[in-house]
């Protein structure tokens, strides 16, 4: 609970930040509706025994404080709410900058991949807007602090046994309240999985991508059902914790009632034994509403500082988890959270024996089934290296690793004589650029689509040109409609609609936006382009490679016409390296690669 207590303490702190005069005058509203409330019994006891003692001007006057109190009060409620939903949406903005930040800041992606991370930052997700709210539920609890301790003291004038009544009925409740608040939080942890997919099954019927395969298949009534029973289910398990917790709640109003009950049956015996006035027994009537209203607010509002504590500490679990994420070596790498800041190592200018790997091995996280297996590799620096191998045989993920978008299991990646563990893992991404077959299409400008390749120059105009040269792309550009300044996608109604090939040519020349990376990977990034058009792609890479040999080019691709111009070919299977050589030496020998090259070459015979 400490890093619970240290983020509401932060959390404190950032509200202090937002606008400190709007806290202040915060603070100041809720101290005095907490006075305000306590006045109102005491004036209308007063007003009770003037009326009774026949005295009505005196009676007039008390009235009329009596209605000015409550009134303060309502006006004081009001502006506190608005002022309140005014400074948490401020103050809710931060918070969702922060939880983003902390996300997008990790340097691998584990996190984005295991169903345990996802489901934590899914219920954090929901319950950001709790975050908000937390500060000023604490505020409103120690207002009803304030007013529960001026009730007692009110009460306890008239009797001593009043307060003991009312508050001894108060605990009970205040413990079934805080039971009940524990089994709908337990309850939505129960189905954050099921109701994360609910709403996957529900984009994929809605959305743009699948919608030619949902509509020409007719499964969308299928996916629409499977998303409906999904959501019964979680309803059915958040309804069943609703109603616990809505009898566990509506026990402990009865054990105010019956305190609250108790409290006027005692204040009317003492009146009938003269030992309280009619007025007192006003008081008690008014002061023990207010005790019952505000014990009630104040378990609600401490129920939600209760559940903005759990959710503050998942967001202290993403700042540690943000804070000590290990570098970009394996379990042999001595990494501490403490030590993440202070590497210093940088990354060589430019290679020159090469990117080796020593016995790596990798298991994706949350699962038992190894990916890679004690892989030993050298990719020579000026080298275009091929990776191939059936589906599942680890050739994406080998280029993760590369990438330093995974760390190892075990073993040892180094560029040159440099160990990747001991490079901050920005200083390394700096000098890397990467096509995926799942690539990213950025629905900005033809130009910042590809610009955001190398950030520092985003807006130089020359620099996208350079790139969309490189990647065989300027054509594709000089037919849009604004040229670079055309924006793309579908999503909005300016945006000009894309093909995947086109999609992945500027793919392409984003990755050719950094003037001299170290590592280049091209994982199936022309997989929409016809084989001759992907062959001329990777031999004007391969050219490039040549030209400048302090770097590594890894072609990943299915298309034997372009493996063959590589430099080096490596053979995976089932994780582990089974051959590797030149194209000419492969072929020359019995073996997967000559058995997969035979039956492509053969097709296209065909």
């Amino acid at each position: 609970m400490t890093g619970a207590w240290g983020t509401l303490r932060t959390l404190l702190v950032l509200a202090w930040r937002t606008d400190r005069r709007a806290g202040l005058v915060l603070v100041a509203f809720l101290l005095t509706g907490a006075v305000g409330h306590g006045l109102v019994g005491v004036f209308l006891r007063e007003l009770t025994d003037a009326a009774t003692a026949g005295r009505p001007a005196p009676a007039a006057l008390w009235a009329l404080a009596a209605g000015g109190a409550l009134a303060a009060g309502v006006a004081l409620g009001r502006a506190e709410l608005a002022l309140m939903q005014e400074l948490a949406e401020r103050m809710g903005v931060a918070v969702q900058e922060e939880i983003l930040t902390l996300t997008s800041g990790i340097p691998t992606i584990e996190h984005l991949e295991r169903p345990a991370c996802l489901d934590r930052l899914q219920t954090l997700r929901e319950e950001s807007l709790q975050l908000y709210f937390t500060v000023w539920a604490l505020a409103l609890v120690g207002e009803h602090v304030v007013q529960i301790g001026l009730g007692v003291a009110l009460m306890a004038a008239v009797h001593p046994l009043l307060p003991l009544l009312l508050g001894g009925a108060a605990l009970p409740s205040l413990l079934v309240r805080g039971r009940a608040a524990r089994r709908l939080d337990a309850a939505a942890e129960r189905t954050a999985e099921t109701a994360r997919l609910e709403q996957q099954l529900s984009e994929t019927v809605t959305g743009a991508e699948p919608a030619k395969e949902v509509r020409l298949s007719g499964a969308a009534p299928a996916l629409d059902g499977m998303a409906a029973r999904r959501w019964e289910e979680v309803s059915a398990v958040r309804a069943r914790a609703g109603i616990r917790a809505g009898l566990l709640t509506f026990a402990g109003s009865a054990t105010f009632l019956a305190g609250y009950a108790g409290a006027l049956g005692h204040t009317a015996w003492l009146a009938g034994q003269g030992a309280a006035t009619a007025g007192d027994l006003v008081l008690v009537a008014t002061v023990g509403v207010q005790f019952v209203t505000q014990a009630s607010r104040l378990a609600f509002h401490a129920g939600s500082v209760a559940a903005g504590l759990r959710a503050a500490a998942r967001l202290a679990w993403l700042r540690a988890y943000a804070s000590s994420s290990p570098g970009l070596g394996g379990q042999n790498a001595s990494f501490s959270p403490d030590r993440a800041g202070s590497r210093t190592h940088s990354p060589p200018e430019r290679l020159t024996g090469g990117i080796t790997l020593r016995q790596v091995s990798f298991t994706y996280p949350g699962t038992g089934r190894q990916v890679l297996h004690e892989l030993d590799l050298h990719l020579p620096a000026g080298a275009t290296v091929a990776l191939v191998g059936a589906h599942g045989s680890g050739k994406t993920t080998l280029a993760k690793l590369l990438c330093a978008l995974y760390r190892p299991d075990r073993g040892e990646i180094r560029a040159d004589d440099v160990p990747l563990h001991v490079l901050a893992p920005q200083a390394w991404r700096r000098r890397v650029s990467a096509v995926f077959q799942d690539l990213a299409r950025f629905e900005l400008t033809a130009a910042e689509t590809v610009g955001v390749g190398d950030l520092p120059r985003l807006d130089d105009r020359g620099a996208v040109a350079a790139a969309l040269a490189r990647a065989g792309a300027t054509g594709l550009v000089e037919a849009l409609p604004g040229g670079l300044a055309t924006e793309l996608g579908d999503t909005f109604a300016r945006g000009h609609r894309l093909s995947g090939g086109q999609w992945q040519q500027l793919a392409l020349a984003r990755a050719s936006m950094r003037r001299s990376p170290l590592l280049l990977v091209l994982d199936e990034p022309t997989a929409s382009l016809d084989a001759p058009a992907e062959s001329a792609v990777f031999a004007r890479y391969a050219e490039a490679a040549r030209r400048h040999p302090g770097a590594v080019t890894l072609l990943i691709t299915h298309r034997f016409p372009t493996v063959r111009t590589a430099d080096l070919i490596v053979v995976l299977d089932s994780g582990r390296i089974v051959q590797q050589g030149t194209h000419a030496g492969l072929v020359a020998r019995p073996g997967p690669y000559a058995d997969l090259y035979a039956i492509q070459r053969d097709a296209f015979t065909t």
